[in-house]
């Protein structure tokens, strides 16, 4: 009886995990569609309206560069955010021991070990936040300035950036 609760119990644990993250179809910035805009629901819920979809972000590839170090290539529409206005949806990862983060990762995905990055940078922003912002482990919409880098450890940054209401 006990290893046919175990079972059951794994059963619905992976069910559960299943349904945190749901992949959208994707959805043109600015086009009708699926209520996120393509990109991720996150816990069920599809991203805020105005939120820019993962998806896009998720577009750059890494490449091997002439000089034959690997970093980004960004297509065009990735490229057009540069030095735009821009909200993002996603989780928090904390660089700081502090309840408040003034820098911090956000993360297309829920972190799901201290050790382990959720994703690979082109489904990570580093966010650099005028005002220290509550560490939380729900997701969460940061505004700013956006860059897309080409020589840097990350690829994109939100600078100026502050939490706002979904």
């Amino acid at each position: 009886m006990t290893l046919t609760r175990t079972l059951a119990f794994a059963a619905a644990l992976a069910a559960t995990a299943a349904l945190a993250v749901q992949p959208q179809k994707p959805v043109a910035p600015g086009a009708q569609g699926a209520p996120g805009q393509g990109g991720f629901w996150i816990g069920g819920d599809p991203a805020p309206a105005g939120t820019i979809p993962w998806q896009l972000l998720q577009s750059t590839k890494t490449v091997q560069k002439a000089d034959k170090k690997f970093g980004p290539s960004f297509p065009k529409e990735v490229k057009d955010l540069d030095k735009k206005d821009v909200k993002l949806y996603g989780f928090m990862m904390p660089l700081d021991q502090a309840k408040k983060q003034k820098r911090f990762l956000l993360a297309a995905f829920p972190p799901h070990c201290s050790f382990c990055l959720p994703g690979g940078a082109e489904s990570m922003v580093e966010v650099i936040a005028d005002q220290a912002i509550d560490f939380t482990f729900e997701p969460i919409v940061v505004a700013g300035r956006m860059a897309i880098l080409d020589n840097d450890v990350v690829y994109y940054r939100l600078t100026g950036a502050s939490a706002v209401k979904p």
